[in-house]
């Protein structure tokens, strides 16, 4: 029998028998011309139903008829591949002849596991046309361009997910003792084995050499196909690797995380943003350490995002660290180590750490905004100065700070204050840098002095005897809101060091308990707070061109009086690791007590890795209900931190 006979027969049947008909020894001496796609003609009772159709599963199969109705569905997919494989043989004539007669002889295995599934059909009590059927794979595969898409979407993509599917429902099988299902789904996965074998040789010999396998593969699959269709729920490595599959191939599937509907934001992590808004223009280049930092961290941007978004990250975070996370119950977006990647893509918001000259220059290929210079102001430490005198004065509040604070425009003025044991800050700095306090010595006038040269103005403001950091966060926007609170830790010199997400304020100590909660009569005074910041500052900010998230740093100190809240110290119109922070306690169980700590990688004498390997088998993660209760959890990747490793503390 000529080939394409066999596909037509297969193609146009108007029964199971003829579509089921083995084909014999089969020749390819007239292929004939290239056909149009051609719909399948099927038998009413497997007519493709006019509306589309959820692939809804069964939910009991203790029950015989249910198993027979599941595999029904499994009889229409392999249906469906018959069908498309004889569309292709019948579209495609001048197509290699070992490519026809190999996609012949696999469809002789695809009629035999349709046989299998029907008599388990009917030894269930359940006959073909009992189920609606849908036809999603044939519309995923009736644009197929050529054999080399037929071999991306067919064999890479709809069969390697089955080795999943097949393995995952074969346990199921085995479970509720039915074995005769089990022996037919062990000969579909072994010859499924086969058919993406066969299929990834091909890609193999027609892909351009010039790129790699796996860019192969991503770039050439159309929507609404991507990798993510080519995996089920549970990985099969082995039966990947006796496919021909490479391990690094597997971990790409298993971790790939691309969106399927809408269009994905795009998330950036620009740490450098404050020192690249002082400039005021792009060009910015940050030293070793701070680009190390920032590849270190870009990876946290994954606790915001959401799973259909995209995070750039420097270098892509191990496959170790991204198993931890989905274990953890944290979603995966999409990792892309360039933003140059995602040139050509359908992507939606730009969301960068913090707007600058040179995140914008950036994005701008990807159609982001040009850098509104109002937005500097935004950022400067001597204009939050004038909204928190605004704002303490407008409260007026005995619990909270005295609206203290000067703007210096002269050096005079700043070593008076400075003499006074006042700090000195430069209006564009980031957290415990570019600040000097008490008398300035010879060092300390040269920096003020090139900062009023620079800025033309220092922000001064007495020194307080901290106890605790706080900050607030808020959506800036047309209804701007207040977003939580987070307890943070910060070295003596007011450096970050980590949070302590979770349920702080029931951890504090009496004293600030009976302040933030008003003696106990007003338990949502921070929220109140919060309330007042986000109609205090979202006008201010609006106006300036900030949207989307926004950090005001606060403080309590104690003074000859007790202990009060310094509410708006400093502005932070960008995200913040508070803001990531409090992205975290979703996942916590409310009754952890956690830490969020960035470790310095040069304290840990051993190396990220070993140590946390270590801490890990000494506190080893424990999740109760799905929540996050005790142990140990990397945030950040410690295969690849050389910076800083950041891990959230449990008990």
């Amino acid at each position: 029998m000529e080939l394409r006979e066999f596909a037509e027969r297969v193609l146009h049947g108007t029964s199971l028998a003829l579509k089921l008909l083995p084909a014999g020894e089969l020749t390819d001496v007239d292929p004939g011309g290239p056909r149009p796609v051609e719909r399948p003609t099927r038998p009413p009772a497997l007519a493709f139903s006019a509306h589309r159709l959820k692939d809804e599963l069964p939910t009991d199969l203790d029950d015989a008829r249910e198993r027979g109705r599941l595999l029904h569905r499994f009889a229409n997919h392999e249906l469906l591949a018959l069908e498309i494989m004889a569309s292709t043989l019948l579209r495609f004539p001048d197509a290699p002849r070992s490519f026809r007669l190999g996609l012949a002889r696999t469809m002789a295995e695809e009629q035999t596991h349709l046989r299998l599934y029907l008599e388990r059909m009917a030894a269930l009590g359940v006959e073909p046309g009992e189920v609606p059927v849908n036809d999603a794979f044939w519309r995923c595969t009736e644009s197929i361009a050529s054999p080399y898409d037929y071999v991306l979407r067919m064999a890479l993509t709809f069969e390697q997910a089955n080795l999943d599917f097949t393995r995952t429902w074969r346990e199921r099988f085995a479970a509720l003792g039915d074995h005769d299902t089990v022996a037919a789904l062990d000969v579909v996965y072994r010859d499924e084995i086969g058919h993406v074998r066969s299929g990834l040789q091909l890609f193999r010999q027609w892909k351009d050499p010039s790129i790699g396998e796996w860019e192969a593969f991503e770039t050439g699959l159309a929507m609404p196909l991507s990798p993510a269709r080519a995996r089920g729920p549970e990985v099969d490595r082995a039966g990947r690797l006796a496919a021909g599959f490479t391990p690094e191939w597997i971990d790409r599937i298993e971790l790939y995380s691309r969106s399927r509907g809408r269009p994905p934001a795009v998330w950036t992590f620009n740490p450098s943003c404050e020192d690249e808004v002082a400039r005021g223009r792009p060009g910015f280049q940050p030293d070793t350490a701070a680009r190390q930092l920032a590849e270190d961290l870009a990876p946290l941007l994954s606790f915001t995002a959401a799973r259909e978004d995209v995070v750039v990250t420097p270098r892509r975070p191990s496959p170790e660290w991204q198993r931890a996370m989905t274990a953890a119950g944290f979603p995966l977006p999409e990792f892309v180590e360039t933003i140059g990647e995602l040139r050509g893509r359908k992507l939606g918001a730009l969301r960068p750490w913090g707007a600058s000259p040179d995140v914008a220059a950036a994005l701008a290929p990807l159609g982001g905004p040009a850098w509104p210079p109002s937005l500097r102001a935004a950022s400067d430490k001597a204009e939050a100065l004038t909204w928190r005198r605004e704002f303490l004065e407008a409260l007026g509040e005995p619990w909270l700070a005295a609206p203290e604070g000067e703007v210096c425009t002269t050096l005079a003025d700043a070593e008076a204050l400075a003499a006074r044991g006042w700090i000195l800050k430069a209006p564009f700095s980031t957290a415990g840098r570019a600040r000097r306090r008490g008398p300035l010595d010879d060092n300390g006038r040269a920096w003020a002095a090139r900062v009023l040269a620079e800025a033309g103005r220092l922000r001064a403001e007495p020194w307080r005897d901290r106890v605790a950091d706080l900050s607030f966060h808020l959506d800036i926007g047309e209804a701007s809101r207040f977003v939580g609170a987070v307890r943070f830790d910060t070295t003596p010199a007011g450096q970050f060091i980590g949070t302590r997400p979770g349920r702080w304020l029931a951890r504090e100590p009496a004293e600030v308990q009976r302040l933030l909660t008003g003696e106990g009569r007003e338990p949502r005074r921070l929220r109140r707070l919060g309330d007042a910041l986000a109609r205090h500052l979202g006008p201010r900010l609006t106006a300036l061109g900030v949207t989307g998230p926004v950090g005001v740093d606060a403080f309590l100190y104690r003074d000859a009086d007790g202990l009060r809240l310094d509410p708006l110290v400093e502005v932070n119109a960008r995200l913040t690791m508070g803001r990531l922070s409090l992205a975290l306690e979703p996942r916590i169980h409310p009754m952890a007590n956690a830490r969020w700590r960035f470790l310095p990688v040069r304290s840990l004498a051993e190396g990220a890795a070993a140590w946390f390997a270590a801490a890990l088998a000494e506190a080893p993660l424990e999740l109760d209900r799905g929540l996050l209760r005790r142990g140990r959890f990397a945030t950040s990747d410690p295969a690849t931190a050389r910076a800083v490793l950041t891990v959230l503390e449990l008990g």
